[in-house]
């Protein structure tokens, strides 16, 4: 490795054409940019073979006449695969932000959400979440945001108990504008379901308007943010954000480690289900979830450490 105090600090950046991943890996390399100057080169892997026979004989083609890298990053598990190559072929340190199919011990660190079950070690960070990309916000301006997810493997879905619960959550506070953004997941009777909720300071985003810069930029505007249970990213996004959070509730199909996150929130005092919010607890805006940033200092702390 050739990382000094004085050179910037090249990161190569692994893409599997997923958003959700992409705005894992993209939010850590902000973060690193905001604590050091580098240079970031992005490989969408999806365009990218790297046979056994590359591994072995140290060959990368899809990094030919890229500027050798101090970090590799990757999220998604088409990624694993070309990080190992990489850290092979060009030495660096890498690091994967998912709980990896691949032994832990081909990555020099692995960014593990809590939910996953991690156990601590000098190679695992566990973090609150997966990382994303959304700035702190820094606006005055005092909307409401409702995020509506959809069906899932881990849960159902009532239109029925969903508009009741926004309805009141609008009604309680009439002075705010209110954006309702859907998601690819909502079923369309949903949204038929929550045409009598909009009025002059409630407004739809569908969800192919709902790009994450659109998303951005609501989360910027927003000091208050309700989220469907299920949208377990969306949740962690908004408490990046610095908002207050509030949870919708919808029907889980059983007890798990996706479905118990909430609760797990719930008790450290980081959102407010709907339940708590109708018995009188207001959402509280915290300290702005930086995990992001957090991870980033321990990196770049590490980058002169030897990972064992």
């Amino acid at each position: 490795m050739r990382v000094s105090d004085n050179a910037k600090l090249v990161v190569w950046r692994l893409y599997d054409g997923k958003p959700g991943h992409d705005r894992q890996s993209a939010g850590l390399v902000r973060a690193l940019a905001a604590a050091t100057p580098l240079e970031e080169c992005v490989f969408d892997i999806r365009n990218c073979h790297v046979s056994v026979g590359d591994y072995f004989f140290k060959r990368l083609p899809f990094a030919v006449g890229a500027p050798d890298p101090d970090l590799i990053i990757g999220a998604g598990r088409r990624c694993q695969w070309p990080l190992v190559a990489a850290r092979r072929a060009r030495p660096a340190r890498t690091v994967y932000l998912m709980k990896p199919l691949l032994p832990k011990r081909c990555f020099d660190l692995c960014l593990i959400p809590r939910h996953d079950g991690p156990t601590a070690s000098p190679r695992v960070i566990i973090t609150d979440g997966v990382l994303n990309d959304v700035p702190v916000r820094t606006s005055n301006a005092n909307d409401g945001l409702v995020l509506i997810g959809g069906p899932s493997e881990h849960y159902g879905w009532d239109p029925l108990s969903l508009k009741t619960q926004i309805k009141d959550i609008i009604d309680a506070a009439p002075e705010k504008k209110w954006v309702i953004a859907d998601s690819r997941r909502t079923p369309p009777d949903t949204i038929a379901a929550l045409e009598c909720l909009f009025r002059d300071n409630v407004t739809l985003m569908p969800s192919y308007r709902s790009a994450p810069d659109r998303l951005r930029v609501q989360f910027e505007q927003s000091d208050l943010v309700w989220v469907t249970r299920d949208s377990v990213s969306m949740i962690y996004e908004a408490l990046t954000a610095g908002a207050a959070v509030g949870v919708l509730e919808i029907p889980a199909k059983r007890k798990d480690r996706i479905t118990s996150m909430v609760d797990d929130l719930a008790a450290r005092g980081m959102v407010t289900p709907y339940a708590a919010w109708r018995a009188g607890t207001e959402p509280q805006a915290g300290p702005p979830l930086a995990e992001a940033a957090r991870c980033a200092a321990i990196i770049l702390t590490r980058m002169h450490e030897k990972i064992r």
